[in-house]
């Protein structure tokens, strides 16, 4: 039997083209398949947009942060916390005060506590660590004079780690190889900066005060200044009696050989220089001149002192 329907007709669809033919079609549409673009992606929807965004804020906020956090952490512990828009309290410490005139100071100028200073800066172990001394001792004289910016929210702590802190960096410099020949300590040298700063008005006459009290040390003489007399009295008053003079404390230099104890107040960067480096020179005494100069006539002999005390009052009117 036939497999072809009636008739004999064909009723699939011929191809009435040659081999030849069909060989050069199917190379065409391979070559046209080399030639079509590669097919392009389509883009983002908008909610995966969004979350990008997202993730970049995220990204540009935490090292925002970690850079804040990096500016704080490089501030000084002892900075106080202030505004852009709050103006400071400028609070000036002259050279050759006391604890207690910087208290004093605090209370009138400050709403910070003038007793909270005192206990702070009273004698124990980090005056003892900075003096380098066996017993406690005060922060006198290392409670550097200048001029501090008092904010809202100081505090008495942050006002002393302040001082303490110009002090270490303000005297980082000062060369102690002329004390330590003589066999003193750093400490000793503060303790005549200090005497050096409330006894000499002139700069220049600083070094040559300093020298004098090596010499007087030296030769272990008392060295008789009346600031020690002064402050021991616990008042920087300028006329001293006999009683005054003979006031039994180790600080009183007219009735006690040697340095006294401690500094008997906060000297200034040029005082603790002199102390450290004084003029050579062979004086063993000093009087104030009382003629205006705040200068002073210089001795090496008790005779000439003796003049010089006599000149000295004659100035005065004496």
């Amino acid at each position: 039997m036939s497999s072809r329907g009636p008739g004999n007709r064909d009723f699939g669809r011929r191809d009435h083209r040659t081999s030849e033919d069909r060989s050069r079609d199917a190379a065409a549409r391979a070559a046209s398949r080399r030639r079509r673009p590669p097919p392009r992606r389509r883009p983002p929807s908008g909610g995966h947009t969004f979350l990008w965004l997202l993730a970049i804020v995220a990204v540009v906020v935490l090292l925002a942060y970690a850079g804040l956090r990096g500016l704080a952490d490089r501030q000084d512990p002892g900075d106080a916390v202030t505004t852009a828009a709050e103006t400071p309290n400028r609070v000036v410490f002259p050279e050759g005060l006391r604890r207690e005139d910087i208290a004093a100071i605090l209370d009138e100028k400050t709403g910070l506590s003038g007793q909270e200073y005192l206990s702070l800066t009273a004698p124990g172990a980090r005056g003892r660590q900075l003096a380098r001394a066996k017993q406690p001792r005060s922060l006198e004289g290392f409670l550097f004079p200048a001029t501090y910016d008092v904010y809202s929210a100081t505090t008495v702590e942050e006002l002393v780690e302040q001082q303490l802190t110009a002090f270490a960096d303000r005297t980082a410099g000062v060369d102690y190889t002329a004390a330590a020949r003589k066999n003193l300590t750093r400490y000793d040298v503060l303790i005549i900066a200090s005497m050096v700063e409330r006894e000499v008005r002139r700069p220049d006459e600083r070094k040559i005060v300093a020298g004098i009290m090596y010499n007087r040390l030296r030769n272990d003489m008392r060295l008789d200044i009346d600031a020690t007399v002064q402050y021991a009295l616990g008042s920087w008053k300028t006329d001293l009696t006999a009683e005054d003079l003979d006031t039994d404390s180790p600080y009183n230099t007219r009735r006690y050989k040697g340095l006294p104890p401690g500094p008997i107040c906060n000297p200034g960067e040029a005082s603790i220089r002199a102390a450290a480096r004084p003029a050579a020179t062979d004086y063993l005494y000093y009087v104030a001149k009382n003629d205006g100069t705040g200068g002073h006539y210089f001795a090496r002999t008790d005779a000439e002192f003796q003049q010089a005390v006599a000149r000295s009052r004659s100035n005065a009117g004496g």
